[in-house]
């Protein structure tokens, strides 16, 4: 790293072999040596392109700061200088900011140095993203730092030296971090809401045409009734559509590094690969739309992918912000629709497992109960055997999701025990307060 003002973008590059490599790139058009041995090393071997750009994103925080700063952190490293409490601190602060740059593009970059003097310019984030960064940052440096040191002669004493920076890098992480999911979700009545103002015949509906209405009608129910990400709706391709008519389907399918799809950023399904039942009606209406509307965009017979932009490079393979585009647009309509998030769906997708097994079982207790106060003994042994248990359950959310560990699906499940738990607490304070409030009316009478 050198110390005068070198404004790095991170830039993703397709190989011949389809593979993904975003790879940190400064003004002259060198790309970063050591950002790039460290993700080589550490990442490229079961890393996703998408995990590594925002690897490199957190770590590019670190590049914004010794330009803001005038340091050079490795060529310290080379004098066998780590970091102090002071820089740490400095660095810990500067990982709070919200840097507000133009959107960059190869051409087109701002230097922080430029956009620091503006003080309109810096917000904070939140903790959350604050720790990522300090992380990021903390191992990058610590494996810079023994790369550059493992060959001194005193090597012993300055990997005892690196150990002692990383753990007081460590010691000012943020504080208070919060437990389980950081994102505040809405209320599925909310949801529900969203759901309809999304259909293309809603009057609140934000978008200008039926075209564009009815595609991201479809996308907004794939999302709901399978639980998969958005990356993994822009991924599937035509012939992903099972077309079975008593049971379609949608088949999502692993094609990590694909050199066909011509997508910078590629969609990809993070989960393993699955077969997800889908209703009648939203496979004809799918069909209508491959039939229809898709075939109406010249470009969209260049490629296989199902869902193509109907704005700019119309015709072509969807990208992810605009997928990210539309959910805000559709947020922007209801001030209720703030906490809807992308991966909402995949929780309230996990809720309404839940919900569906918490029914059955519940029916099937119902019949046990009866069969045994008739006496019908044999009856009741038979029907315990269709009450879904805790390890059925796992195994079926683990299907359903994708999920290869299941520590995943726990997740969910703990999440719906917490919801089930809060949900009879409400109910007892409710009770409780009728209770103070009926004694205090007999109360208030007897006066």
């Amino acid at each position: 790293m050198c110390n005068k003002e070198l404004v790095m973008i991170v830039k993703s590059n397709i190989f011949s072999d389809g593979e993904r490599r975003p790879l940190s790139i400064n003004d002259n058009g060198e790309v970063d040596f050591w950002t790039t041995l460290y993700l080589s090393v550490e990442y490229r071997s079961d890393g996703k392109a998408s995990t590594i750009k925002n690897e490199l994103y957190k770590i590019e925080v670190l590049r914004k700061w010794e330009a803001h700063t005038g340091r050079d952190i490795l060529a310290e490293f080379r004098k066998q200088v780590f970091l102090d409490k002071q820089t740490i601190l400095s660095i810990k602060r500067f990982c709070g900011y919200s840097i507000k740059e133009q959107k960059k593009s190869s051409n087109k970059v701002v230097h922080f140095s430029r956009v620091a003097k503006s003080s309109s310019a810096l917000s904070s984030v939140s903790k959350e993203f604050q720790y990522q960064r300090m992380l990021a940052i903390n191992q990058f440096l610590e494996f810079c730092a023994r790369e550059i040191c493992k060959f001194k002669p005193n090597s012993g004493e300055l990997n005892s030296r690196i150990d002692e920076m990383c753990s007081l890098f460590k010691k000012h992480y943020p504080k208070g971090l919060s437990k389980g999911s950081k994102a505040t979700h809405a209320e599925t009545e909310i949801l529900d809401y969203f759901l309809k103002v999304a259909h293309y015949s809603h009057e609140l509906n934000p978008f200008s045409n039926f075209n564009l209405k009815f595609r991201n009608y479809l996308l907004i129910q794939i999302l709901y009734w399978t639980g998969v990400r958005p990356s993994e709706v822009l991924a599937l391709r035509l012939e992903d559509l099972e077309h079975d008519t008593e049971q379609p389907a949608l088949l999502f399918r692993r094609r990590h590094d694909d050199k066909y799809d011509p997508r910078e950023d590629q969609p990809t399904l993070k989960t393993q690969e699955k077969v997800l039942v889908i209703p009648k009606w939203l496979y004809d209406d799918i069909e209508l739309y491959i039939r229809q509307i898709r075939p109406s965009f010249a470009k969209s017979k260049s490629h296989p992918y199902l869902f193509v932009s109907h704005k700019g490079n119309s015709g072509t393979a969807m990208g992810k912000a605009s997928f990210a585009d539309l959910i805000l647009k559709l947020k922007q309509v209801d001030k209720r629709f703030e906490n809807v998030q992308r991966r909402g769906f995949r929780i309230y997708f996990n809720e309404r497992i839940s919900d569906k097994i918490d029914e059955h079982n519940e029916t099937i207790r119902d019949k046990i109960r009866e069969a045994e106060q008739k006496g019908y003994l044999e009856e009741a042994r038979l029907l315990k055997r269709d009450i879904i248990s805790e390890a059925d359950e796992m195994d079926t959310r683990m299907r359903l999701n994708g999920h290869a560990h299941e520590e995943s699906a726990n997740a969910y499940l703990q999440r719906h025990a917490r919801r089930k738990a809060n949900k009879v607490q409400k109910q007892m304070m409710e009770d409780h307060s009728q209770v103070i409030k009926g004694i205090k009316e007999a109360r208030n009478g007897a006066s």
